[in-house]
């Protein structure tokens, strides 16, 4: 079974809950965008820590610090 991440989410810059979420990550290049379901849907997983796209220079810290943004 697949680690489930704590992940904010963050409508209009405003806190609305929490979810737990399996991420899933996609190659492009030298990104690595990771991604989780939200009400069906795909949402990008960002970090407040710093940019969770690039391999070279995240680290398990940034896992601790997760969010996706609502689009309106």
């Amino acid at each position: 079974m697949n680690k489930r991440y704590n992940i904010a989410v963050i409508r209009n810059g405003v806190l609305i809950g929490g979810i737990k979420r399996v991420l899933r990550a996609e190659n492009i290049g030298n990104f690595n965008p990771i991604y989780c379901r939200y009400k069906y849907k795909k949402h990008l997983v960002e970090s407040f820590a710093g940019d969770l796209s690039d391999p070279f220079r995240r680290d398990t810290s940034y896992l601790n610090q997760l969010f996706i943004e609502l689009k309106v």
